[in-house]
């Protein structure tokens, strides 16, 4: 993967908030939709994106598909996700949804 690609990513605010989400749990699309307000074709774009760079891996759990950053791209890129998870704490909405996430995930498991 190209750094250029990345960044591209990284550069809208959904996938950005998505990402560092990520960072801390693994998701599965009504949880993004649901925290993020958005609609699950929408969603469903964005992990595309991740996916064809493959930053993302995938679990299926019945009718579930579970989202998490993958172990190799979060060794390749340690430091761009350490200095995001930083910021991360300093943006109350970020924040907030992850502290929201701990609490309460919209898929049963």
């Amino acid at each position: 993967m190209k750094q250029v690609e990345l960044y591209k990513l990284l550069s809208d605010e959904n996938r950005l908030k998505i990402f560092t989400l990520l960072l801390h749990y693994e998701l599965c699309i009504c949880d993004l939709e649901l925290n993020l307000k958005m609609k699950q074709a929408n969603v469903s774009k964005h992990m595309m994106k991740f996916k064809n760079l493959n930053i993302v891996e995938i679990r299926k759990d019945a009718q579930w598909v579970y989202y998490k950053l993958s172990d190799w791209f979060i060794k390749d890129n340690q430091y761009l996700v350490q200095y995001i998870k930083d910021k991360a704490f300093k943006n109350n909405e970020i924040k907030q949804l992850i502290e929201m996430l701990k609490v309460k995930k919209a898929c049963k498991k």
